[in-house]
């Protein structure tokens, strides 16, 4: 099985705890306590192995959630949509993933759709117009498993799709006549 790690980023109380914790078919609660350091779950799915990590928020962490997410295979930058500040916070995380990680693939989900939306903000429409985007609540646990479970099945059809393109290793017959199989 393969081994994936994804990494919860934000804002702390953008909800990524209580994304977390419904995935987990836990009840939502709203005084989930505020994440210290990193929490964790696993989820198999295929041939998958995927390993979610739930980090902190809050800036005395900050450098600890920095380096755990050094090791991610992807990272769902969370944000509260209904956040006069969202703006700033997507452009802070965005710069931390940026200088603090190799490339590595971000996916933003806009967390707590059933509060007021602030009004729409055109310079958040133009910072995410290159990512993927989802929006969710955690007190609609179907949406926040609906949302995994799409950026699992696109994890799972990356893979496949990158597999089908390997270049693998030439068979005694192909090497007399040197050529590489892409199939």
């Amino acid at each position: 099985m393969k081994s994936f790690k994804i990494y919860l980023v934000g804002e702390s109380d953008s909800g990524k705890s209580s994304i977390l914790s419904v995935l987990q078919n836990k009840p939502f609660n709203y005084n989930i306590a505020q994440t210290i350091g990193v929490d964790y779950c696993r989820y198999k799915r295929k041939q998958f192995i995927f390993e979610i990590y739930d980090t902190s928020g809050l800036a005395q962490f900050q450098q600890s959630t920095v380096n755990s997410m050094k090791n991610a295979n992807l990272i769902i930058l969370c944000f509260d949509i209904s956040s006069k500040e969202a703006f700033q916070h997507i452009e802070k995380w965005l710069n931390i993933i940026q200088k603090s990680t190799k490339v590595i693939p971000i996916v933003l989900v806009g967390n707590k759709i059933d509060k007021s939306l602030q009004k729409k903000n055109e310079q958040i429409k133009g910072l995410i117009q290159n990512y993927i985007l989802h929006y969710t609540s955690a007190l609609n646990p179907k949406s926040v498993k609906d949302m995994f479970t799409n950026i699992f099945q696109d994890i799972i059809n990356s893979d496949e799709n990158l597999n089908k393109t390997l270049i693998r290793p030439q068979k005694q017959d192909q090497k007399e006549n040197k050529w590489f199989c892409f199939c």
